[in-house]
């Protein structure tokens, strides 16, 4: 069936080229002389069954060749040298590879590097990473004075463990980036409408973390065992604490998780036991 869904809102674009659909952030798009950047959503590939079609994942059981025909279709849309795109293996860490002309070939897409990565930083020109989410916050740190980019895979562990702040922080110590110059765009994701559990001691998780919970953390009415979490409510108040102008900080605010026929959505696939999932892919390049 087609999908007429339009996902254009005040922080994001939504891009249809025939059956391809991607999404772009309105604040970078300001500097698209100097940045590309790009969220795919589920359609326009060749995957097929529970990957059906964009699907990025390597680690599951769509063949490498699909992923790597989808990663073809993406980047001939984006203008994007597929030999230039580059990620490590995402294992809901906190640790960040500075990329660059010495060490990027080790990390090129389809030689699927085992090192777990779970964030990047580059000032080089011509260099692509890429992140996968399916549910997770891809997370878009630029800083257009330094020209410098990170792009980060944030899920609920990598939140916890801020791995947003720790690529500031690698940003103000390598490349003199200031807090006041950083623009944040962070990427559809389960938000605190489909982001729940009943288990106290994962609610605990946070709040050993973040003290204001009755901010972020909610219980269902008719249900008071059953609480919900808002993920973007600490990764802004974390942000703007840290010096991010709060201007500067935009969310797609778009649930994978509800619009799963659009987006891929780890929670909505284990709740119809379904046994694979795809991922979408977050794309960035300087220019």
């Amino acid at each position: 069936m087609e999908n007429n869904e339009n996902f254009s809102n005040k922080e994001v674009e939504h891009i249809k080229k025939g059956k391809l659909e991607y999404l772009k952030f309105k604040a970078l798009e300001k500097y698209s002389n100097k940045i590309k950047c790009a969220v795919s959503l589920k359609h326009g590939g060749v995957s097929k069954g529970e990957y059906e079609s964009l699907n990025f994942r390597m680690l599951g059981k769509d063949p490498k060749e699909n992923v790597l025909k989808n990663l073809e279709i993406l980047c001939n849309e984006l203008d994007i040298n597929k030999e230039e795109v580059y990620k490590g293996k995402q294992d809901h860490t906190d640790n960040i590879l500075v990329l660059n002309e010495k060490n990027k070939d080790e990390f090129k897409f389809e030689k699927e590097n085992n090192l777990c990565v779970d964030g990047y930083i580059t000032n080089c020109k011509g260099i692509t990473t890429l992140v996968t989410t399916a549910d997770c916050n891809a997370i878009v740190i630029y800083d257009s004075e330094k020209g410098v980019v990170a792009n980060l895979h944030s899920g609920w562990k990598g939140t916890t463990k801020r791995i947003y702040l720790k690529a500031i922080e690698k940003m103000k110590e390598l490349f003199k980036t200031c807090e006041k110059d950083l623009i944040v765009c962070i990427s559809p994701s389960i938000l605190n409408c489909c982001f729940s559990s009943e288990e106290e001691s994962f609610k605990k998780i946070f709040t050993d973390i973040w003290e204001d919970d009755k901010n972020y953390i909610y219980y269902e009415s008719e249900n008071k065992k059953r609480f919900h979490i808002d993920l973007s409510y600490v990764i802004e108040k974390d942000l703007i604490k840290a010096g991010v102008k709060k201007e500067n900080i935009h969310f797609a605010r778009i649930c994978t998780c509800c619009n799963h026929s659009d987006f891929y959505s780890y929670r909505y696939n284990t709740m119809e036991k379904k046994k694979e999932y795809g991922c979408m892919a977050t794309v960035v390049e300087l220019l």
